[in-house]
C-alpha cells in the first residue's frame, strides 16, 4: 500500500549516508508514491550507483534528477520541486541525504490524515528531528521579533511532548510539504545556492496555511558536527539571509543590516577571526546589491587557512 506523499532527496557526494537514507525510505511500513533523487554532480560513485537504483523492481516510483553542475540543496531542491508538482501525490517529503526516518514515519503521517481534518488548512506538516538520540532544536523555529537578529528562536523542548505544535521556519529535514499550497507559493529561490533556503520558503509558505509538528513523526540527522568551526556556508547565511529581510521586513530593513554589520565589525572582539568579519559583510553586501549563485570563492571546498 502507497501512501499519499512523494519524496525529494537532494545528495552531493555523500553515497554511503545515500544509501542508508534510501534503505530508511524503502523500509517504511507504508511506502511512498514516489521518490525522486536529485543527485547534485557527485563524483564519488553515487551517478553510477543511482543507475543501478532506479532499475530495481519496487512498488514506488524511483527517479533520479542528475544535475551536470552542483547547484546546492537549494538548487537540487527546485529541480525536484519542478517534477514532483507534476506527479501524482498531494504531499511531498523534502530532506538530505543524511536523514533516516523512523521505519513508522509515513504511516504515522497517513494516519494524521485520517483523523484529522485541519490538515487542508496546513503548508507543512513536519516531525522532530534527531542529533545524537537528542532533539536537534534548530530545525523547528518560530518568529521572536521583526527587530532583533537573529529574529527567530528554537522551539522550547518543552513543545515536543504536545501533540503537536506550530512554527513559523523548518529546515528541509523531513518535511511534508502540501502541493497546491507549494504551487500557489512558488518554488524555492534556487538562487541562494545553500542555506537559509529552506526557512525562507517555509516562511513564505507559512503565509498560505500553519506549519504543524507532530513529535510522533521522527528521523535522525546524520550530520557532521561543524560547531565553532568556519565554514563556507556562512557567506551564503548572511547573504541570503539579508535578501530574506529586504523581502518581508521592509520597514526594519536598514536598522537590521545596521546591527548584522556591527556584529559582523565586532567578530575579532568576540575571539572570532577577521575573516568571518570579512566573510559576513561580504554577504551582506551582496544580499543588499542581489548577488546570488555560487560564490567564486565561498563554494564547497573552500578552508580558512589562518595565518
Amino acid at each position: 500500500m502507497l501512501s499519499d506523499i512523494g519524496a525529494i532527496i537532494v545528495t552531493f557526494n555523500r553515497l554511503e549516508k545515500l544509501k542508508k537514507a534510501l534503505e530508511s525510505y524503502e523500509c517504511q511500513t507504508l511506502l511512498p508514491k514516489y521518490i525522486i533523487v536529485v543527485n547534485n554532480a557527485s563524483n564519488d560513485g553515487t551517478k553510477e550507483y543511482l543507475e543501478i537504483w532506479k532499475k530495481e523492481n519496487s512498488e514506488y516510483e524511483k527517479i533520479v534528477v542528475s544535475l551536470s553542475e552542483n547547484k546546492g540543496g537549494a538548487g537540487g531542491f527546485y529541480e525536484g520541486q519542478k517534477l514532483a508538482i507534476t506527479k501524482d501525490a498531494d504531499w511531498i517529503m523534502h530532506a538530505d541525504d543524511d536523514l533516516y526516518l523512523d521505519k513508522d514515519y509515513f504511516f504515522k503521517f497517513n494516519e494524521y490524515m485520517n483523523n484529522n481534518n485541519d490538515y487542508n488548512d496546513c503548508s507543512i506538516i513536519c516531525g522532530k528531528v534527531l542529533y545524537k538520540k537528542k532533539v536537534s532544536l534548530g530545525d523547528r523555529c518560530i518568529l521572536k521579533n521583526k527587530w532583533t537578529i537573529p529574529f527567530f528562536i528554537n522551539v522550547d523542548e518543552h513543545e515536543y511532548k504536545k501533540e503537536k505544535f506550530y512554527c513559523d521556519f523548518v529546515s528541509f529535514l523531513a518535511v511534508a510539504i502540501n502541493k497546491n499550497k507549494l504551487i500557489k507559493a512558488g518554488l524555492v529561490k534556487y538562487k541562494y545556492f545553500i542555506w537559509f533556503d529552506d526557512f525562507e520558503f517555509s516562511y513564505r509558505i507559512g503565509q498560505l496555511g500553519k506549519i504543524i509538528c507532530i513529535p510522533e513523526l521522527s528521523a535522525d540527522h546524520d550530520r557532521e558536527d561543524v560547531k565553532n568551526l568556519l565554514t563556507w556556508k556562512l557567506y551564503y547565511l548572511y547573504r541570503n539571509q539579508t535578501d530574506f529581510i529586504k523581502c518581508f521586513f521592509k520597514f526594519q530593513f536598514i536598522f537590521l543590516v545596521i546591527i548584522m554589520v556591527l556584529k559582523a565589525i565586532c567578530c575579532p572582539l568576540k575571539g572570532k577571526s577577521f575573516m568571518e568579519t570579512k566573510m559576513r559583510l561580504q554577504g551582506i553586501k551582496d544580499g543588499i546589491l542581489g548577488k546570488f549563485g555560487k560564490h567564486l570563492k565561498y563554494c564547497p571546498g573552500w578552508k580558512y587557512k589562518k595565518l
